[in-house]
């Protein structure tokens, strides 16, 4: 019985154009706090994009454009922001008391750049971002690693399931999409403080010939901000890896 509702929903879901692709993230919403609940009333209006379901985006302005995948509590993307006033951000993160942190730090900085979607990242580029190049850099610092002991951020790092990896959002498909969307010349940042991720990462962009890794560090850039996750890693005693790769132009 539990298949066949499976197959209708699947079904149902590709005759409306959404997607189907596997979850990324885990559902760990947590409880939003008093002064969260509020800045989702009274702060969603300035910053936030509701995206209906057969809604297509569109991203023009002037200067350069940068997705922020899952940006957490938003202590990235409200600095990155406020450190590149001409730079427009577009943040995508599914958590909701993570939102609300980060609408209250926008508001903070009186942020002008930075518009955000409460969705799964890959549901927005397969359904609502056309396959044509409007962002010129993608930004996926520190994601669920799906690692063996535990699908979630904290999980010891200890090597891949098999059967998680699929949800792992830096995968085939993935890149298949941000290449249709990113700029030739463009960047793809990764940061994480899983090794074994940070192997997975390597290996599948370059089984990419679109791709050119041009950083593969242990060490933060100086223009990526410090994260809430990146320092519990830290304070775990693991090790930081940010890799950094380039669409080619096309031949």
């Amino acid at each position: 019985m539990r298949r066949v509702l499976v197959v209708a929903a699947t079904a149902a879901a590709i005759r409306l154009g959404r997607p189907t692709a596997p979850r990324t993230f885990l559902r760990r919403q947590g409880q939003c706090t008093r002064r969260q609940k509020a800045a989702l009333r009274d702060l969603w209006p300035r910053y936030g994009v509701d995206v209906a379901w057969n809604e297509t985006l569109t991203f023009e302005g002037a200067g350069p454009c940068v997705l922020d995948v899952g940006f957490g509590h938003g202590e990235s993307l409200a600095s990155m922001a406020a450190a590149r006033p001409d730079t427009r951000f577009i943040g995508v993160e599914v958590h909701r008391p993570g939102v609300a942190a980060t609408l209250l730090r926008l508001a903070e900085a009186d942020a002008k750049n930075v518009k955000i979607c409460r969705m799964d990242a890959v549901a927005l580029l397969e359904a609502h971002v056309e396959p044509e190049p409007c962002f010129d850099e993608v930004c996926v610092f520190f994601p669920d690693p799906w690692t063996k002991s535990g699908s979630n951020k904290d999980a010891p790092a200890t090597g891949g399931s098999g059967k998680d990896e699929h949800r792992r959002i830096i995968r085939p498909h993935t890149l298949d999409l941000l290449s249709a969307r990113l700029r030739p010349g463009g960047f793809l940042h990764v940061a994480t403080d899983v090794d074994e991720y940070a192997e997975h990462v390597r290996n599948v962009v370059a089984s990419d010939a679109r791709w050119m890794c041009s950083v593969d560090v242990d060490a933060r850039p100086s223009w990526r901000p410090e994260t809430m996750y990146e320092r519990r890693g830290l304070d775990r005693g693991r090790t930081i890896t940010d890799l950094s790769f380039v669409l080619r132009e096309p031949k």
